[in-house]
């Protein structure tokens, strides 16, 4: 095992394996990228970017930072950096990236496949996002997070994004994880803006390792089958190594039904409370179970008259209404809204990954490696069911009992109007396989005793095919619709058959519950697939080294790093012939969907300059203060500048202060600059209606009348749309870049009377203006109102009726949202700062083992968001996602081949809705539904090593089965997934 003062530079420096698995380890100094002497003692590779320069002293312990390019004694670091290693993952029982990393409290707001999974695949995005992991650093968004491989760049997961898919990165092959937090722009280019996740593999890989697990829920659901195995070999006297990896994981489909309390019959939700209109004394809304779509029905709502409601439902009998419960009802032959929507709570998901590293030492002065990866996902859900809304049906069609086809004629009718949800036709769903190709070429060297080169060559491609399941052909579903009687065999016949048309139609009928037979669902419901593809391209070379040939400073030698980075990105969105022709019925997918796609190239040159000013004095031990400047001219937006500041002083070992201050930017993604105008529908929830108008900010109520008088309407009810309101969305080529301004002040304590023990506090301050802000359609009408006046760029994005008029079959009044444009615009500000902690303590016996205790929490501050200039703040603050604190406490236990693992995530409970409303509406619900519970989740694994390198463990996740809060959420505080249960086995053979 490693001395303790080794143990105790593992902590402040790299992270390294050690013989005895060790649970997650937080570096509260980051100096997590070992230089060659100290990784050539422990066995762990640099990152081939991280070049090292040597000074004529040579110190062993210097290292590079992630977050830097010049290496620098291991308490010198000036950011502060949350490192995980390959043990804390396999000791989480995770094969989930990103579910292992949100436990890190600047990660919490990540989106993990639980949430690209059911209706929040197609609504989050309507292409391409299933099952996609993608993390989002203090909630700044994920194309705000830079996520690298070996302290380089990856190529992105998704059509018109820069957000990078975890699932193609393999979770085996991790030698750590590197969490930097604060603005990396100066260093690493774009879209740092709130920091850096920095991925590095292992490499000089020599043996053979093999690790297969199997987890499953308690309730025998949500199956996990995981395999990995790398094999390394090294040769040419150790100049040489090449190392192959492979990789499986299956995670299986869970469905919102799965789950006994988010059924039809158990689903609570929170909704407006119509008896508060006459006593305010009650809360404005309440928990319902037992909730409806009113109007619609799985076994059809026919209206006969014509009036816009049913009478009877599809087996001919007097419909029955559902009691009225707001927008819904409760009851009757009305549609449960439990699961209709929201579909899958976990996506299926294969994922197989092939790796190659390898390197050959010519020399001291040539240092060549390569890095190879083929990585395939295919990510499966389901989401809604397909309804049928208001399609009219002749009477002479057989399917309609004979009580409907006698009110109708009564009525003076030639056809009824059907609604009904198609439960029997299986839920849309999307499937989803991307490929992600990249290869990297790397060129090392020393080029004198002072200074070292660094040039790479690096590619990557992500393939998307995109299938929609179960999409309803409009035409053939018509004709499946139009049935007659045959005049030769007195059957039912699809009235096109009797005139030329498709052969291949069979009739269905909307009355009843079904079930439709697979033949004729057959005819007009198809699987359509639609390709993207996204590139990236880049070429860089530096220089790193050191002054210490020409003069020094007190401290040593100023240090250096130097050079220039092209980089160019493209994405291509290729809809199907189907899309474009909008040939599906209009509800599934937008009207308009075009091919899209663009390019951007960017040129840069970067610098960084470290002054260690004093080293080893009276009352400093440390003092040094460093620079970096990157100067960007991209083909889009032109010229950005950013830089950083920082600097460090102990005045004795055991205490150091580090802070940093710099300017960061984020480029416009090619979908936010080139994405062509496409069709686009969504439902309003008018914010001038009078139920509503008291819900937003001081200027609501004028700025709603103001509107509504220029458009002759007035504040009303009837403002509420009925149906989908069709729109447009687009992306903005006079986008400009954004920029933010960060910086951290931080204390790292290391108390020589408590040796092993190091803690460090950091506060960042995240300013973000100019951001770029595409809101929903629904945020559009909101921002427009609430705003300090209506001349702002929300309100000249919805349109609405100057006179009254027929929309989708609705009679419109004045007033009412007929359209609207969504278009990203350079507006908006955020602002987040906070806390954070990371305490690692250390404890070797003599006879009871080792102890490892660590503990990582945050304290959000503030994270406020401002719409538009002079609009007011909204906080964000204390949301889902987005808690006020979080804890992580990771104590783990090692004696004589047995490790005892435990950890808790704890997360502070959030609200229910944001402060404006309860600002607005202090009654708004009973105080219990205000704010969902504290997240407890409690994990624990025993793991057994035995010997000749074979090693065997058994966990839980969620130990004590928290469920999901009651209300409008299936994943607060915590998965709907429950308490699970896995085990695993490793194989080690070789040294590693």
């Amino acid at each position: 095992m490693p001395s303790v003062a080794y143990r105790r530079s593992l902590f402040t420096g790299a992270i390294l394996l050690l013989a005895a698995p060790v649970q997650a380890q937080t570096v509260p100094t980051p100096g997590v990228e070992q230089a060659q002497a100290t990784q050539a003692a422990a066995g762990a590779q640099q990152p081939a970017n991280a070049t090292t320069a040597s000074s004529a002293e040579g110190q062993a312990n210097d290292i590079v930072v992630t977050g830097s390019r010049i290496t620098r004694p291991e308490f010198a670091a000036p950011n502060p950096i949350t490192s995980f290693n390959s043990a804390a993952i396999q000791q989480s029982g995770n094969t989930n990236l990103t579910n292992f990393l949100e436990r890190v409290p600047a990660l919490t707001g990540s989106r993990d496949f639980t949430q690209t999974s059911g209706g929040n695949a197609v609504y989050s995005n309507p292409f391409g996002a299933a099952g996609l992991n993608e993390l989002n650093l203090r909630n700044l968004g994920v194309n705000r997070t830079l996520v690298l491989v070996n302290g380089r760049r990856h190529v992105a997961g998704e059509a018109n994004s820069a957000a990078v898919d975890v699932n193609s990165i393999p979770t085996d092959l991790i030698e750590r994880v590197d969490v930097l937090t604060g603005g990396a722009s100066a260093v690493y280019g774009a879209d740092g803006v709130s920091g850096v996740v920095n991925f590095i593999l292992k490499r000089d890989f020599d043996g053979v390792s093999a690790r297969s697990q199997f987890g499953i829920s308690d309730r025998g659901d949500a199956a996990n089958r995981f395999a990995s195995i790398a094999a390394g070999k090294t040769f040419a006297d150790g100049r040489a190594n090449v190392t192959i990896a492979y990789e499986y994981n299956l995670d299986d489909r869970l469905q919102n039904d799965d789950r006994e309390y988010l059924r039809a019959d158990r689903r609570q939700y929170l909704i407006p409370n119509d008896a508060a209109a006459t006593n305010p004394r009650l809360p404005s809304n309440i928990l319902v179970g037992d909730l409806r779509y009113p109007n619609e029905s799985p076994i059809g709502a026919v209206d006969v008259d014509g009036d816009g409601y049913p009478d009877f439902n599809g087996l001919g009998q007097p419909y029955r209404h559902g009691t009225p419960a707001s927008y819904y009802s409760t009851g009757g032959d009305d549609t449960p809204v439990a699961g209709f929507y929201s579909g899958d709570l976990a996506p299926r998901i294969v994922r197989n990954d092939a790796n190659l590293l390898g390197h050959f030492d010519v020399s001291d002065a040539l240092k060549l490696s390569v890095e190879g990866k083929f990585a395939q996902t295919r990510a499966t859900t389901f989401d809604y069911y397909i309804g049928t809304y208001g399609t009219p049906i002749t009477l002479d069609n057989p399917f309609v009992p004979a009580t409907i086809r006698n009110a109708a004629l009564a009525a003076g009718q030639t056809a009824v109007s059907v609604t009904r949800d198609n439960i029997d036709y299986g839920r849309h769903g999307e499937s989803d396989l991307r490929r992600t190709y990249r290869g990297v070429l790397d060129a090392t060297g020393r080029i004198s005793e002072h200074a070292t080169y660094d040039a790479y060559y690096e590619y990557g491609r992500t393939d998307v095919t995109i299938t929609k399941l179960n999409e309803l052909l409009n035409d053939r579903y018509m004709q499946a619709l139009d049935v007659v009687t045959s005049p030769t065999t007195r059957q039912p016949v699809c009235r096109s058959n009797l005139t030329g048309g498709n052969p291949g139609c069979l009739p269905v009928s909307l009355f009843g519950p079904g079930p439709t037979s697979p033949q004729a669902l057959a005819f007009f419901q198809i699987n359509d697939t639609s390709f993207a593809r996204i590139t990236q391209q880049v070429a860089n070379a530096s220089i790193s080294g050191d002054f210490g040939a020409f003069f020094r400073l007190p401290g040593g030698p100023v240090q250096f790093s130097f050079g220039g980075e092209y980089r160019r990105e493209t994405s291509a969105f290729a809809p199907s012939d189907n899309l474009i022709n909008n040939r599906f019925i209009a509800y599934t997918e937008p009207t308009l969907v075009v091919p899209s796609g663009g390019s951007f190239n960017v040129k840069e040159a970067f610098g960084e300059l470290n002054a260690p000013i004093l080293q080893g004095q009276r009352f400093a031990e440390t003092l040094s203060v460093g620079a970096a400047y990157r100067y960007s001219h991209y083909s889009t937006v032109g010229d950005t500048n950013t830089y950083q500041f920082n600097g460090v002083y102990a005045p004795v070992r055991a205490i150091s202060f580090r802070g940093s201050y710099g300017k960061a930017v984020r480029a416009p993604n090619i979908g936010e600059l080139f994405q062509p105008v496409s069709g686009d529908s969504a439902f309003f929830q008018d914010p001038c209606q009078p139920k509503r108008i008291g819900l937003g900010t001081q200027y609501r109520a004028a700025n709603c009348a103001a509107l509504l008088a220029a458009a002759g309407g007035t504040i009303s009810d009837a403002l509420q749309t009925v149906s989908n309101v069709n729109g447009s969305r687009s992306g903005n080529p006079n986008l400009k870049a954004e920029t933010a301004t960060t910086w951290t002040a931080g204390v790292v304590l290391r108390p020589g009377f408590l040796r092993g023990l190091t803690a460090s506090f950091d506060w960042f301050d995240i300013n973000l203006m100019g951001a770029i802000n595409t809101p929903d359609p629904s945020s559009l009408a909101d921002l427009c109102v609430d705003s300090p006046t209506t001349d702002n760029a929300f309100c000249r994005s919805i349109t609405r009726a100057t006179t009254a008029s027929v929309v989708n079959g609705v009679t419109a009044v004045r007033g009412t949202i007929i359209g609207y444009v969504v278009q990203p615009q350079n507006v908006a500000n955020f602002r987040t700062a906070g806390l954070d902690v990371n305490i690692d303590y250390l404890l070797r016996t003599a006879h009871a083992g080792t102890f490892d205790l660590r503990l990582v929490g945050g304290y959000l501050n503030r994270l406020e968001f401002v719409g538009v200039p002079g609009a007011p703040v909204t906080d964000n603050l204390d949301q889902p996602g987005r808690p006020k604190f979080n804890a992580n406490f990771s104590p783990s236990w090692t004696l004589a081949g047995v490790t005892l693992t435990y950890n808790l995530r704890w997360v502070d409970g959030t609200r229910t809705v944001d402060k404006l409303t309860t600002d607005n509406d202090p009654n708004y619900a009973p105080a219990a539904q205000l704010r969902y519970s504290d997240l407890w989740q409690h994990d624990v694994q025993v793991g057994y090593e035995v010997k000749g390198g074979m090693s065997f463990y058994l966990g839980v996740q969620n130990l004590t089965d928290q469920k999901p809060d009651p209300g409008n959420s299936i994943n607060q505080p915590i998965s709907a997934v429950g308490r699970y249960i896995y085990a695993g086995v490793k194989i080690r053979l070789g040294s590693h």
